[in-house]
């Protein structure tokens, strides 16, 4: 039973697990990891390309104001913020943004094999608001540690993969480090 709830829980069948151990996918686990990249290339062709607008809409912007005001010293420091700092800052984020989206997919599989240790990680997060305060927030996340990989999960896995308990984890690496099946090896108790 507790086999059907980690087939369930990582959508996977007995196809796929067989596959994972002789290191292959199956066609399905294909289809949906070229899905994943596609929907994310779609993601870094849209953000990429929005920021790299944002970069062409600083030059604009320091060219008029440069051809409306005739003083050379707001000339020349508005070109340098708006005409070349701007510009770099947000054309150089588009285009790491974009290089991801003409990169050649490649994933691997890989395999995880050890004792389960499923626990709750605190993390932070900081962001800056409009008036230039900066705001810490705390959340937590579960994490299932095995064979020195780190993989997030929710907090229902801890009732399904006991701790101590040995496990094979199989898992991509390249893409999102999505876990693709897993096996019980042996028990703890």
């Amino acid at each position: 039973m507790n086999n059907e709830k980690l087939k369930e829980y990582f959508k996977f069948d007995d196809a796929d697990l067989q596959a994972n151990r002789n290191g292959q996918f199956t066609e399905k686990q294909k289809a949906r990891l070229v899905k994943e990249d596609k929907r994310d290339r779609t993601g870094s062709i849209i953000g990429g390309g929005f920021l790299m607008l944002i970069a062409l809409i600083g030059l604009v912007i320091a060219i008029a104001a440069g051809a409306a005001d005739p003083d050379w010293g707001f000339r020349i420091g508005f070109g340098l913020g708006f005409g070349c700092i701007w510009p770099l800052c947000w054309g150089g984020v588009g285009y790491v943004i974009l290089r991801r989206a003409f990169a050649k997919f490649q994933v691997k599989l890989q395999r995880a094999m050890g004792p389960v240790n499923i626990i709750k990680a605190e993390r932070t997060s900081t962001s800056t608001d409009s008036d230039g305060f900066s705001h810490t927030s705390h959340y937590f996340v579960y994490e299932l540690h095995i064979g020195g990989q780190s993989f997030d999960v929710q907090s229902n896995l801890a009732d399904i993969m006991m701790q101590g308990d040995m496990y094979a984890v199989y898992y991509t690496e390249g893409s999102e480090n999505d876990i693709l099946s897993a096996e019980l090896l042996s028990s703890a108790r």
